[in-house]
């Protein structure tokens, strides 16, 4: 008894070692780790191909090429238009600024009984400026060029970075199979039917949630990127894509996209409310058909988590990862909801529950009733 107890106590210590030395080598784990999600994501196609007879390396490699030539279509596409968009939205800032100036905050003014104000943009400019000299001062030419050269290396190391992830990744892709092998292969034995089965349901709640979701952002922004170009908003096309992207996150990309396209139509249309009226149209329309046509169809119910869990999650996930725990936080929790599901199987057959008592108790019961129910058909 004691043997096992120290057993386990260190196998939980040299876990809590390990998670900790990742933590440390955060820096060079993250390209690992990203590399790793990118070829879970992709290793069923790649096995798929490899089932029609294609070496795995040649499976891999028409994958990553078929990935980068989609890019650079959608690139070819998307950019010249985004890039109009954000030159459009760059020349109206001045028109943007006398419009708050000469009518919105005058009518804030005249309705709430407060001191007129203005946006003074010489005055936002010097402020700017004087808080840049403020806290990047530059002593001499040497700090500068220091600060300089620690800026190139930094955009270096990110380069490297964003080069480096595929690389690892079709490395991963290669030995995939391999790698699921050597990590069955450190399962105790005892307990390796009921670990590749807790896996298996993982990886299908997880696979089917991820691929659901990509698929719903997609539509959704296309949908709220249609929807606002057709209503005649100049920066529908980059506040669609944005809202799309952003819905990633759960009740996010309603919030940035109406907001933005509220704020795009004042300064567009100024106070014309059948332009925002159009604007509510298109993403209530976006509501229903991301409610009753996109998640039930590309996702289900595929977490088991309430509304309210769910804003739980994503909130949790912000509070210990930032923006990157909100991202993963619904995958996380679509593990931990299979993980507690087995843990609860495993309390109710436990000693600790009393199983054989809960179910002599409801035998009990049940036999109870019968009689009552005899007794009164007599």
């Amino acid at each position: 008894m004691v043997d096992r107890t120290l057993r386990r106590i260190f196998i939980l210590a040299g876990i809590a070692l390990l998670l900790w030395v990742i933590y440390l080598l955060k820096p060079v784990v993250i390209p690992f780790i990203a590399a790793l999600i990118i070829a879970y994501l992709f290793s069923p196609l790649v096995a798929r191909l490899s089932r029609l007879g294609l070496p795995r390396w040649l499976s891999t490699s028409v994958v990553f090429i078929g990935i980068g030539v989609g890019v650079v279509l959608a690139a070819w596409y998307v950019v010249p238009l985004a890039w109009k968009q954000i030159v459009y939205a760059r020349d109206s800032i001045p028109s943007a600024v006398h419009w708050v100036n000469h009518q919105l905050l005058p009518w804030v003014a005249h309705t709430f009984k407060l001191e007129p104000m203005s946006i003074d943009t010489d005055q936002i400019s010097d402020a700017a400026m004087q808080y840049i000299q403020t806290n990047y001062s530059v002593d001499s030419i040497q700090s500068f060029a220091l600060r300089l050269a620690q800026s190139g290396l930094s955009f270096i190391q990110i380069g490297g970075t964003v080069v480096l992830i595929p690389i690892i990744a079709f490395y991963f892709l290669l030995d995939w199979q391999r790698m699921l092998v050597q990590m069955r292969r450190l399962i105790p034995r005892p307990y390796e039917k009921t670990t590749v089965q807790i896996v298996k349901e993982c990886h299908s709640v997880l696979g089917a949630f991820v691929k659901g979701q990509f698929l719903v952002m997609i539509l959704l922004g296309i949908v709220y990127a249609v929807g606002l170009q057709l209503i005649g908003l100049e920066v529908g096309l980059i506040i669609g894509m944005v809202a799309g992207l952003s819905s990633i996150i759960p009740y996010l990309g309603f919030a940035v996209g109406i907001i933005s396209a509220v704020i795009a139509a004042f300064f567009q249309f100024g106070l014309d409310w059948v332009h925002l009226a159009l604007v509510g149209v298109v993403f209530m329309v976006g509501q229903v058909v991301e409610g009753y046509i996109l998640q039930p169809f590309l996702l289900g119910d595929k977490i088991g988590l309430s509304p309210v869990a769910v804003v739980f999650a994503v909130l949790a996930g912000a509070q210990l990862g930032g923006i990157l725990g909100m991202l993963i936080a619904l995958p996380v929790a679509a593990i931990i909801v299979v993980l507690l599901k087995h843990v609860r199987e495993f309390y109710e057959s436990s000693n600790l529950y009393g199983q054989q008592q809960h179910t002599t108790q409801s035998t009990n019961v049940e036999v109870d009733i019968k009689i009552e129910n005899t007794q009164d058909k007599s």
